[in-house]
């Protein structure tokens, strides 16, 4: 089984940075406690990231994501994929 623990945080305004939303306006680490806190409550399953518009490599919004999980990586925040959304 998977999660998706993260899902459209970033915005698509051409920037690497998250959109506006009650979450984000907690702080930056909104998506790393949620996934440390789904990785405590299943350590089964993988936890995944997804997003939609991150297709093309030198996009903003692409940079901003793949550099999210980068440093997911190198810290030891718990993520084990990433959806690429589409319809």
């Amino acid at each position: 089984y998977d999660w998706d623990v993260g899902n459209e945080a970033f915005s698509d305004d051409g920037s690497q940075n998250r959109r506006q939303s009650n979450l984000q306006a907690t702080g930056n680490d909104w998506i790393e406690v949620a996934f440390r806190t789904a990785r405590a409550a299943d350590n089964g399953v993988k936890l995944c990231y997804n997003d939609y518009n991150i297709e093309n490599w030198s996009a903003g919004k692409t940079q901003g994501v793949y550099n999210m999980v980068r440093d997911f990586k190198t810290r030891g925040v718990p993520i084990d994929g990433l959806g690429i959304q589409s319809h």
